[in-house]
């Protein structure tokens, strides 16, 4: 089980976002934006992205409304940031932490910097750069590193709710 996990996590170390200027120069239509969402986060997320996740998206504040059916480049940003947050946190927070990250700086800035810290992140991931992985003999105890990840991702999502919810109470003072 070992060598299994080992070549995933290198393959999965391997991953990355696009950055802003590699998505299309061009407004996309709705199953086209499903497609480019789903091959962008094929290998990173569970669930695959549907037309209906995006217009409930969208009827919630948290993408912008597409003009005359078409979507932007935004949009496709929009959707790879919910779609790889909504695991951990609700779409309350994260609609409030994009308004937050885009107030101010443009929404190219923001995605760059969010894509490229999960890039950067993504790329350390390996046994000998992950004190977690590293501390625990694999093939003798692999529900202790998982229960190990489990608690981390725990409390760094409480972290980061507690971090949007306090930025947004500051911004209303």
């Amino acid at each position: 089980m070992h060598n299994e996990f080992e070549k995933w996590l290198t393959d999965f170390s391997k991953e990355r976002l696009p950055l802003w200027n590699e998505f299309p120069d061009f407004d996309l239509y709705m199953d086209q934006l499903v497609n480019l969402g789903n091959r962008y986060l094929e290998n990173l997320i569970d669930t695959k992205i549907t037309a209906s996740m995006i217009n409930s998206y969208v009827k919630k504040g948290l993408m912008e409304r597409p003009s005359k059916k078409k979507y932007t480049t935004t949009n496709v940003a929009e959707l790879v940031v919910i779609s790889l947050l909504k695991s951990i946190f609700p779409l309350e927070t994260i609609r409030s932490g994009i308004k937050q990250s885009i107030k101010d700086v443009s929404v190219t800035d923001s995605y760059d910097y969010f894509a490229n810290l999960f890039n950067h992140a993504l790329s350390r991931v390996s046994l000998t750069n992950s004190p977690q992985v590293n501390s625990l003999p694999l093939n003798e105890n692999m529900i202790q590193l998982t229960e190990q990840f489990a608690v981390h991702a725990v409390i760094y999502k409480m972290i980061g709710e507690k971090l949007v919810n306090l930025q947004g109470i500051s911004k209303n003072k």
